[in-house]
């Protein structure tokens, strides 16, 4: 998520105990005209609404051959009993991450750059500052093995946690990211050597990715990305958020409740966090990624699928294994997903992918402190129709 992991994990352990008790609903018997569509009701009210998750309002979308489910469930915000539409737009926070890795793949293609380079080739302002780091390469970057400290953590939990509205507003440049990472220490360990969540690594990866293009990182998600999947209610925006353009985004602050973050300023996320997308765009993205459309060779794909296997110290209690910006959900094993999680200060979402049964979902939540990437691998599949059973 892209404010890191850890007070979030403590929050995974809390609510670990309640997924065994989901139960999923079944196929909707008859099938409808149009197709099958698949009951999904039952799993997103044990969410938004339910002891789970803490989100006034989330949307979730179920895909696959055997059949469709799309609803929102839940209001937009604490004062503001309006219903959540399903074509409502949210922040997707660390999904952002695997969209800036798809950019560096395809400069990679063009010859602009290698995922094999070192980092000080293209930022050797940043290497100078931190020797050790000189040769953390692209591909460790992207894969969260570089050591290179967090930065999203440590600057964005103090402000959530006392309701800093003015913290949170503030505008971040990459530079200025950078500058903070920095000061937060040494590398956690050498670089390959170990793996770590760090956004960090990620606005550097943005930072390499527009100096290889020459483009705008807005620019080149649109037009690389956006555009030609048909993503037409997504967009990079780093800035405060027009509040009618989305959700409002809430976080459970100590001791407050649920407190409103839509004023938090998206540069904070950057090229780590800084998308605002809906559920049936994400389908977009999932169903365009994984079917090879947006790279000229699929190696470029099995390249971004490459897993490195994960324990549940370093792992948790979603991630099995990490990629290239994307990760594999620990589920009932039934059948392997992958995607990412995303969270923002006023938002949490998920997206996943079966590889091979052409299986889609998507959870978008307004809250910053619900556990929305336990949910792919909470869901019974088998139970939802979705494979085959036993």
């Amino acid at each position: 998520s892209a404010m890191g992991n850890r007070k979030s994990l403590l929050l995974f352990l809390l609510v670990g105990g309640l997924l065994t008790a989901c139960q999923p609903a079944k196929m909707q018997p008859p099938e409808p005209p149009g197709g099958p569509v698949i009951d999904g009701s039952a799993s997103l009210s044990q969410w938004i609404g339910g002891q789970i998750c803490d989100a006034t309002g989330g949307v979730l979308l179920i895909a696959s051959p055997q059949g469709r489910y799309l609803d929102a469930a839940g209001v937009r915000g604490v004062d503001d009993s309006t219903p959540v539409k399903p074509s409502d737009r949210f922040e997707i926070g660390s999904n952002t991450k695997s969209f800036t890795v798809v950019l560096a793949l395809q400069l990679q293609e063009e010859g602009k750059l290698s995922m094999d380079d070192a980092l000080s080739e293209w930022l050797p302002q940043v290497t100078d500052r931190l020797p050790e780091s000189a040769h953390v390469t692209l591909r460790q970057l992207a894969g969260n093995s570089s050591g290179i400290p967090d930065y999203a953590d440590p600057l964005m939990q103090p402000l959530v946690d006392s309701n800093d509205q003015a913290g949170l507003a503030r505008y971040w440049s990459p530079e200025e990211l950078i500058d903070f990472a920095l000061e937060q220490g040494p590398l956690d360990f050498e670089p390959g050597a170990g793996w770590a969540y760090s956004s960090t690594n990620f606005i550097l990866l943005g930072m390499v990715v527009a100096k290889a293009s020459g483009q705008t990182l807005d620019t080149l998600y649109a037009r690389n990305i956006f555009e030609p999947l048909g993503m037409k209610d997504s967009r990079y925006h780093a800035g405060v958020p027009d509040r009618n353009s989305l959700v409002p985004g809430h976080y459970q602050v100590p001791g407050s409740g649920l407190k409103d973050m839509t004023g938090w300023n998206t540069s904070q996320g950057g090229a780590a966090g800084a998308i605002i997308s809906t559920a049936e765009d994400m389908e977009r993205y999932a169903r365009g990624l994984m079917g090879g459309k947006l790279f000229n060779r699929p190696e470029t794909l099995n390249e971004m699928l490459a897993m490195r296997e994960l324990d549940m110290t370093t792992g948790g209690l979603f991630m099995s294994g990490y990629a290239l910006g994307i990760f594999e959900y620990r589920t009932r094993g039934e059948a392997r997903l992958v995607g990412h999680s995303g969270q923002t200060p006023g938002f949490q979402s998920a997206w996943a992918a079966s590889p091979g049964q052409d299986i889609y979902i998507v959870f978008l939540t307004n809250s910053g402190s619900c556990p929305a990437a336990l949910l792919p691998g909470s869901l019974d599949l088998a139970a939802l129709g979705l494979i085959a059973s036993g």
